[in-house]
């Protein structure tokens, strides 16, 4: 699918795993590990009660986890009740905040320069 940046992102459905992922979400993140802990960190608040219902991942459906296979950081959700229309859902309304609240507001506008084709004169 094209996206965010007009990027294309690849979404993997994995039906005996019950998983969907999206294996490159953000690529080439910098070895420093503070940008992938930062998102660990937003990815796992999720799964906050302190977040509104519609915001949330309930844990009881589906789990949300971050990998990091040389450098590119994928996004998975595993559902755990077999109700794949919510895990669909929170995973694209996640991907959604990554890249309009996470990204953003965080210290990342050089990476969103440099690695998404973010034009400088834009934002």
């Amino acid at each position: 699918m094209v996206w965010h940046y007009d990027r294309r992102f690849e979404l993997l459905l994995d039906a005996r795993k019950k998983t969907l992922c999206f294996p490159a979400l953000l690529p080439a993140v910098p070895a420093n590990p503070g940008m992938h802990r930062d998102l660990k960190n937003f990815i796992e608040f999720r799964h906050s009660e302190d977040l509104p219902d519609h915001r949330r991942v309930d844990a009881a459906k589906a789990r949300l986890r971050s990998g990091n296979r040389r450098g590119h950081i994928s996004l998975t959700i595993t559902v755990n009740d077999g109700d794949f229309e919510y895990a669909v859902r929170r995973l694209i309304h996640t991907v959604h905040e990554i890249f309009l609240t996470f990204l953003v507001d965080g210290p990342y506008y050089e990476y969103m320069v440099e690695h998404l084709g973010l034009e400088q004169d834009k934002y």
